[in-house]
């Protein structure tokens, strides 16, 4: 029997990760981005994981593969679904100055090759500032709403600071803290690349 609901949250999720792809919100950033980053998972997910972007730990898929199985151990909670609050990581590129110049598409082609250098891309990937969070969020919140899970699991200051105070909490964000927020607990922890099976207990004892 077909599930409804997992029907609807994919149909759903399509739709928002088509509009993801054409948002031009960040003009510098989608020149270089090929493919913005998607959530990944369950449809119907326990929990969601809130990463702050694309990161050197988020990028390895066996990074994200044990986390999650790491959860799965300690939790017994078996659907998760894992997102990012910045879809389009920004890039430090000697390249960059002087492309306006040049082009007003695209500068990384279908291989994911640079038009401007001709190879691949080099640009150095930098932590998201506070305008590429804002003009993303909202796209974060549609997910939460969307996905509804029971527990959400921000990963890090900025991303508890921002998904926080979406909901109305303005407390600064401590790892280990619960809100409860309509029907979802939102739990803040420490980043990714230091979470473990100690923390993981004692978040969710």
């Amino acid at each position: 029997m077909i599930n409804v609901n997992r029907e609807q949250n994919i149909k759903k999720i399509i739709e928002m990760e088509d509009r993801i792809c054409e948002c031009q919100r960040c003009t510098s950033l989608v020149r270089c981005v090929r493919k913005p980053s998607q959530g990944k998972g369950d449809l119907e997910p326990i929990l969601m994981l809130v990463f702050e972007y694309e990161n050197d730990f988020c990028k390895e898929t066996n990074n994200i593969i044990e986390l999650r199985d790491l959860i799965k151990k300690e939790t017994d909670i078996q659907h998760i679904y894992h997102t990012f609050m910045v879809r389009c990581c920004p890039k430090s590129c000697a390249n960059l100055p002087s492309s306006s110049c040049y082009f007003n598409n695209k500068l990384m082609d279908k291989d994911y090759n640079c038009r401007l250098s001709r190879s691949k891309c080099d640009g150095i990937p930098v932590r998201p500032g506070n305008e590429e969070i804002m003009s993303c969020l909202p796209f974060l919140m549609e997910e939460i709403e969307t996905l509804e899970p029971h527990f959400v699991l921000l990963f890090g200051d900025r991303v508890s600071t921002f998904v926080l105070r979406s909901y109305g909490v303005f407390d600064d964000p401590i790892p280990g803290h619960r809100y409860q927020t309509q029907d979802k607990t939102l739990i803040c922890a420490v980043k990714e690349e230091l979470f473990n099976s100690q923390e993981c207990r004692r978040l969710f004892e």
